[in-house]
């Protein structure tokens, strides 16, 4: 099956949703706070576990085998607001803004100092991307550490750049300190800012999807509600004309997440 750019766009779309749907949820998370100064608390440890394995499939590439062009989804996200196919009035502006700024706060790389890796007698200082350790760390909480050899092999790489040498043997040893330290401590710090990132693209996407639902909806009765949409030209496989259906479902509400802004002080360090 080949789609064109219009329906792969809406199966990315729903995807993204979905995937968020799945972290940011008040199963998952309670919010705290008035803005500017709100902050998410997980449910238990558990559910930030759950939580870092979903963002590592969020962060990752889709299946080659999916119907459409491989790609991350925060790439299919940048290329959609640079060619939306339902923009109208710059209604892709904010999913467009906080894609890029999500990006780019992921590809900083960040500087964590006096690690202490008791398993391989060693302090040290490891310097890494928020998108590399976020991904190693998801893949811990995913994998049994028989499963765990090519993150073994990234902390062995990591280790020797800070000048730290040691056999795979001694890395795949070293990984529960790793994910001790940037799990549950770092992620812990960073969840409230992933948290709302992942919550605006999710509002970035209701905005940008609102004139099209607008457009496509068609009221056939009230008592009771009875609708059907008008699916744009180009949408004719029957893959993507049901989750275009799915995500114009997803948009006839606000997300049920409130926007928020999380504290300057969960922002200040990592």
């Amino acid at each position: 099956m080949t789609l064109n750019d219009i329906e792969e766009e809406i199966i990315l779309l729903k995807a993204v949703w979905e995937l968020i749907d799945s972290m940011v949820n008040f199963e998952m998370l309670d919010l705290y706070g008035h803005d500017p100064d709100s902050s998410i608390l997980f449910e238990t440890m558990t559910h930030q576990r759950f939580f870092n394995i979903i963002l590592v499939d969020f962060l990752s590439r889709t299946d080659k085998r999916a119907f459409i062009k491989q790609t991350s989804y925060l790439s299919a996200l940048k290329k959609i607001s640079e060619s939306p196919n339902f923009d109208v009035n710059n209604s892709v502006a904010s999913l467009s803004g906080v894609t890029h700024e999500f990006s780019d706060w992921l590809e900083q790389e960040i500087e964590v100092h006096k690690i202490w890796l008791p398993s391989i007698n060693t302090e040290t200082s490891l310097r890494l991307s928020r998108m590399t350790f976020l991904k190693m760390c998801g893949n811990i909480s995913k994998h049994n550490f028989l499963r765990l050899i090519s993150v073994a092999e990234e902390l062995k790489e990591i280790l020797s750049r800070s000048g730290v040498s040691v056999e795979l043997d001694e890395a795949l040893l070293a990984l529960d300190e790793f994910y001790q330290w940037f799990h549950t401590d770092i992620l812990n710090y960073h969840a409230s800012t992933i948290a709302e990132f992942l919550n605006n693209i999710r509002w970035g996407i209701y905005e940008y999807l609102q004139p099209e639902f607008q457009r496509s909806i068609v009221w056939e009765s009230r008592d009771p509600p009875k609708y059907r949409y008008t699916y744009p030209k180009g949408v004719t496989s029957r893959l993507a004309e049901a989750y275009y259906w799915d995500i114009m479902n997803d948009i006839r509400s606000p997300p049920y997440v409130r926007r928020f802004q999380v504290t300057k002080w969960l922002k200040l360090r990592y």
